[in-house]
């Protein structure tokens, strides 16, 4: 059998450094040239499913031992993997607010979190989220069960199967783990004192002659941050010409905006009333209510023509220091005195984990032995919006909710023309700030079930069967939106009856249960929009979603023959996969009548069935020229019931020619099947920000599309769109290639020096066509104008658009390459070691491939193409650390490079952000205790003009601010 108890010399020199607390650096090449093969111990290492006694191989694989995990003070997974240099793009995380749901997923490459393989033990993990997800939810992996963690930077589609384009992400738990441990941590910020973040984890471990088990429980809680308490996101800020920032927001403010009253002579009144003059002019009631003043109410010098319901500087305004406000009176000016949101919005997302994972196995025989491991992992998020903007027309295309002028309360209070009279109000907004905001909370619930039987044959052959289910359910729960149903009859039409009570429609059809809606009025008086009005118009979306995952494997391994040069490693193996996803919004928000984004439901499977091979073949050994030189091959069919079938093939190269020097390669195809998302997902809103060149100048295209010959005022910069699966799509599919040195001179004990290059080729991907291209397309070409429907000639927004159809499909590519660089340096110190270790990644290309063929490069750029994300040509991890037998101390520095983004029709730079963390533990005999901080220098994340969350980029930058946490462990 295998013995697990101990690690070979050659794994141990692979493993001695890490992560850190933000720099994961890759193990460089070794041999284990002073132990005999027979003294080291057979592994399985990530790329192959060929044990081996060298843990280097063709492959580039890169290692983030135990240690590294629990000193980082990181209590999740996702956290630290995002830190590496190799990971770029737009995977999420718990500081993704807007968009975000408390998963944590890893892109590597940059080619997305569906094109990176999650493994546990080389084994597959069930998809995980809010339902029908296409990757791992790294937050459903605890860091307490982990031993190493292994990132294997190259396609493995001929070993894994579909997903490993950009690379395969192995965790290995600690199996053999023996004795007690108890793990407890505390993280907060230091400016703020926010994010608190409290950990504990417990684990026991038995062992015996025959078998072992490792029970491991594990509780963690991270707390909010608000956007609110850093200066750099407290505003939704503006880029002027200059570099200047200049602090906006909403045109849906909590004391109201009116426009485009449908009135012959409201003259495109606002919510102010006109004078004699043609000015604007509101006089406040005692109740702070707008009254018409007759004759011209007289203004201070330096005020402003214009009047809203809040108080003088009232709440929201995003910049209280223009003067016109400074004589009190209650301005209002359009360009400047918008709705402040952003305080209203966490910026970091609080959750609740807690779990417990056991693994064991038990000999029956001297040769049979049989396997298990069990998970379940639950967590609890929350995200927060600001409250609704409640604007149906303007914001969310519904038609049929204009504020009527037989409205009572619209009579009572709202805007007249120049006769006096009510006008019907098109276009009104209010933000509702009485709701308290846009709740979201989701729980999600993973389990994971593998057993397994391993064994040898007579002749030394192993073989391996398995079987795993894994399921992930999750229930979300939404506040604060509202239906639109409701809203519109709420503006309709309503009268006082006799009895004093305000009633909807008319005296002669009342609407039963309908409660009619006052916006006019300023939150925090007696007029703000009443609890029995939000109550009949709000609405709490309850969805639902599920994944399931059952996988049955075999497989033989062994050494096949030897050859002059060695012995020829074999292995091969059947698997047969289903997979199922499901996702049921709440029911309303499938009817599309609500404010949340409009949805369909999703319910889908499919299998597939498997055929691998796999062969190392020593070509010689010892020689001159060579002391090794080995090929890798290795073949995978695979048989879907949606497309068909796929085969994919890889050969690596391992050339050692003199001791000290490796020279490695691969070549590799790859493929992504698509997802059950991907294929059976329902229709979907989507709010993309494009620009619309129809709106000006338009082109015949444009018209014949239904746009006016003058153009039109568009409705902003956030179009709707709807997105969606087809069962049309066909796999993608990658050539992959890789190429690297390892270098251990003699002449300098202790140092290690690798170079790999990469090259990524995707076609057919799956994706959508973007809605930028359809619009552009449709006015150059008058392609793709099908898919854009337009408001007609009857609506006051004539001839923008009401949706753009941008369904998933089979189209253009993506290619990916450049260089991993890493130096290592370690040497012995009097009374420790002190090791010097430098990862690097330059991004050389990053091009997409369009659907007309045209070419984005987005190394060096963000948002350059909508939704890929951030992609810096040079991210950088170097760490410094001293280690003694009482304490160690590490300082760890990352550098993000600086990237360009759209700005004013051109490109502007970001600027690159440096984070330094340090920490430092003492050893006892049985306790640990560690101390850190991260981002020491409290640098704040660099201004992204096009960045959705927080004026910058959650996704790559690090947001949080200074931090300071303290670990403690105990082992017996």
């Amino acid at each position: 059998m295998y013995n697990n108890s101990k690690i070979a010399k050659a794994v141990r020199v692979a493993m001695m450094f890490g992560a850190g607390a933000a720099a994961a650096i890759s193990a460089p090449a070794f041999s284990a040239e002073d132990e005999s093969a027979e003294s080291v111990e057979r592994i399985e290492v990530t790329g192959s499913r060929i044990k081996r006694a060298d843990m280097e191989g063709a492959n580039p694989v890169q290692v983030i031992t135990r240690q590294d995990l629990v000193a980082s003070g990181i209590t999740n997974m996702g956290d630290i993997l995002r830190e590496i240099p190799s990971v770029a793009g737009a995977a999420t995380n718990t500081a993704i607010n807007n968009g975000g749901s408390g998963a944590i997923r890893v892109s590597l490459r940059g080619l997305g979190s569906p094109r990176t393989l999650v493994l546990l033990n080389g084994r597959r993990m069930v998809a995980s989220g809010t339902g029908a997800n296409s990757s791992v939810d790294l937050s459903t992996i605890p860091t307490a069960i982990v031993k190493r963690v292994e990132v294997l930077k190259d396609g493995a589609s001929a070993i894994y199967g579909s997903d490993a384009i950009g690379g395969v992400v192995n965790i290995i738990t600690r199996d053999d783990f023996e004795g007690f441990e108890f793990n407890a941590g505390y993280d907060i910020g230091t400016e703020e004192r926010d994010g608190e973040t409290k950990n504990i984890d417990l684990t026991i471990g038995f062992s015996s002659d025959k078998g072992n088990a490792v029970v491991n429980a594990y509780y963690v809680q991270q707390g909010a941050q608000w956007s609110g308490d850093r200066d750099w996101s407290k505003f939704d800020y503006g880029m002027e010409d200059d570099g200047s920032l200049t602090p906006g927001g909403s045109s849906a403010p909590p004391w109201g905006r009116y426009n485009g009253v449908n009135s012959a002579n409201s003259d495109n009144l606002t919510q102010h009333a006109k004078d004699a003059d043609g000015n604007l002019r509101y006089k406040l009631d005692d109740n702070g209510d707008p009254i018409l003043t007759s004759p011209v109410l007289e203004l201070p010098t330096g005020t402003c023509n214009s009047f809203t319901h809040g108080a003088a500087n009232g709440p929201g305004q995003s910049d209280p220091s223009n003067p016109a406000n400074a004589a009190g009176y209650d301005c209002w000016d359009w360009d400047k005195d918008t709705y402040n949101f952003a305080p209203a919005n966490y910026h970091l997302t609080p959750q609740e984990r807690y779990g417990i994972y056991a693994s064991g196995s038990y000999e029956i025989t001297d040769t049979v032995r049989v396997f298990t491991e069990l998970s379940f992992n639950r967590r609890t998020s929350k995200t927060k919006l600001a409250p609704l903007p409640l604007a149906p027309l303007a914001f969310f295309g519904w038609g049929d909710a204009t504020y009527s002028a037989d409205n009572y309360y619209n009579q009572q209070f709202g805007p007249k023309d120049s006769n006096g009279d009510t006008v019907d109000i098109a276009d009104w907004r209010r933000r509702m700030v009485e709701t308290g905001g846009r709740d979201s909370q989701f729980r999600v619930e993973t389990v994971r079930a593998m057993i397994g039987m391993d064994g040898e044959f007579d002749n030394g052959w192993g073989w391996e069967a398995s079987y795993i289910f894994g399921r992930n359910d999750s229930a979300t729960q939404g506040a604060g939106g509202v239906n639109f149903e409701k809203v519109s009859a709420a503006v309709g039409p309503s009268f006082m009856d006799d009895l004093g009570n305000v009633v909807c429609g008319t005296e002669a059809a009342p609407i039963a249960g309908c409660v009619s809606l006052n916006t006019f009025g300023t939150p925090g008086t007696d007029g703000e929009i009443s609890q029995e009005m939000m109550d009949y118009m709000l609405f709490e979306a309850h969805d639902v979603g599920s994944n399931e995952q059952q996988i049955m494997s075999a497989s033989i391994f062994g050494d096949a023959f030897e050859l002059p040069a060695g012995t020829v490693g074999f292995a091969a193996g059947i698997e047969h996969r289903e997979e199922k996803g499901a996702d049921f919004p709440d029911a309303l928000i499938a009817l599309g009548i609500t404010s949340g984004s409009s949805r369909t439901s999703t319910v889908g499977s499919y299998d597939v069935d498997e055929v691998f091979l796999e062969t190392n073949v020593p070509l010689l050994s010892g020689v001159v020229g060579a002391e090794v030189l080995e090929v890798d091959l290795a073949v995978r069919y695979s048989d879907y019931n949606t497309f068909g079938d796929t085969t994919n093939h890889k050969i690596g190269v391992r050339w050692v020619p003199f001791d000290g020097l490796m020279v490695r390669g691969t070549s590799s195809t790859a493929f992504r099947a698509p997802s059950t998302s991907d294929l059976f997902a329902g229709s979907s809103d989507n709010s993309p920000e494009v620009i619309d060149p129809c709106n000006t100048n338009p082109t015949a295209f444009c018209i014949a599309d239904g746009v006016p010959a003058a153009g039109f005022e568009p409705i902003g910069d956030q179009l709707s769109s709807t997105r969606g699966g087809s069962q049309d799509l066909q796999p993608e599919e990658a050539d992959i290639l890789t190429a690297g040195i390892v270098y251990s001179p003699d002449f300098v004990e202790g140092l290690s020096l690798t170079l790999d290059y990469w090259n990524i080729e995707i076609t057919s991907a799956i994706s959508t066509l973007g809605e930028q291209l359809i619009l552009d397309s449709c006015a150059a070409t008058g392609e793709h104008c099908d898919k854009i429907i337009r408001f007609g000639a009857d609506s006051t927004l004539y001839g923008n658009s009401i949706d753009i159809d941008d369904r998933t499909t089979n189209v253009g590519g993506v290619e990916s390459s450049g260089y991993d660089f890493n130096i290592r340096y370690s040497t012995d110190l009097e009374g420790g070691t002190i090791t010097y270790n430098v990862d690097t990644t330059y991004y050389d290309t990053y091009d997409i491939t369009q659907a007309n063929g045209d070419v984005i490069e987005n190394a060096g750029y963000f948002y350059r193409n909508s939704g890929d994300g951030n992609f810096p040509e040079w991210k950088t991890n170097a760490d410094v650390r001293y280690t003694s037998d009482d304490w160690s101390a590490a300082w760890s520095v990352r550098y993000i490079g600086e990237v360009d983004e759209p700005f004013d029709g051109d490109f502007r730079t970001i600027d690159a952000q440096i984070i330094n963390d340090a920490r430092f533990s003492y050893f006892m005999d049985n306790m640990t205790a560690t101390v850190g901080l991260n981002n020491i220098f409290d640098e704040d994340p660099p201004y992204a003009d096009t960045g959705f969350n927080d004026n910058t980029d959650p996704r790559t930058y690090n947001t949080s601010g200074r931090h300071v946490y303290v670990t403690l462990g105990l082992a017996f």
